[in-house]
C-alpha cells in the first residue's frame, strides 16, 4: 500500500514557522525585560545599610563593648561605613543618611543619637518616585549590665537618578 506523502510537508512546514514565531517572540520580551527600566533596588540598600549599622550595635543580642564610646563624629568609621559613591553623572556623596537613637526599655525618652551622612534627605522620605527611600526598623537589646534597650536606626538612600526613570 502506497500512501500519498506530499501534504505532510506542507503541514509540517506551518507548525515550523509557528514555532520559529513564538521563539523569535519569546527572545524579543526576554530582552525588552532585561533592557528595560531599571530596578529600583533602594529598598534593598537601605535594608542592608540598617543590617549593617545593627551589627555594627549588637552581636549575638548584646550591645558591642564600645558602643558607648560611639558618637556622630566617629560613626562611620567604628561602623566601616563609606558613602563614597561612584562617579554617576556628577554624583556628590550626598546619597546616604543613617540616624540611629536608642533608649532603655521601661524609658519612653529618647537618647541622643548618632548621624551619619547627608541629613537634608530626611525631610522628602518617601514623598515620591523620586524623592528618597527610607526604611526605619527597631530592634531590642541588652548591655553587659542586663539593662535592655530599644535602638531605632533610619537609613535613607537618594540615588533617584540611576534607580528610578
Amino acid at each position: 500500500m502506497k500512501l500519498n506523502k506530499r501534504g505532510t510537508d506542507k503541514i509540517i512546514s506551518v507548525y515550523w514557522f509557528a514555532i520559529l514565531f513564538i521563539v523569535a517572540g519569546g527572545i524579543v520580551y526576554m530582552a525588552g525585560v532585561f533592557y528595560g527600566e531599571p530596578y529600583d533596588i533602594r529598598d534593598i540598600e537601605a535594608n542592608f545599610l540598617t543590617n549593617k549599622v545593627a551589627d555594627c550595635l549588637s552581636e549575638g543580642g548584646r550591645l558591642v563593648e564600645s558602643w558607648d564610646k560611639i558618637n556622630s563624629e566617629n560613626f562611620l568609621q567604628r561602623c566601616n561605613l563609606n558613602f563614597n559613591v561612584e562617579d554617576f553623572k556628577g554624583w556628590k556623596n550626598d546619597k546616604y543618611y543613617v540616624n540611629v537613637s536608642y533608649r532603655e526599655f521601661n524609658n519612653n525618652k529618647w537618647s541622643d543619637s548618632f548621624i551619619g551622612g547627608n541629613f537634608n534627605l530626611e525631610q522628602s522620605c518617601n514623598k515620591g518616585k523620586n524623592n528618597p527611600l527610607c526604611v526605619e526598623r527597631s530592634f531590642y537589646t541588652l548591655d553587659e549590665g542586663n539593662i535592655q534597650y530599644v535602638i531605632k536606626i533610619k537609613s535613607v538612600v537618594r540615588k533617584t537618578e540611576k534607580n528610578v526613570q
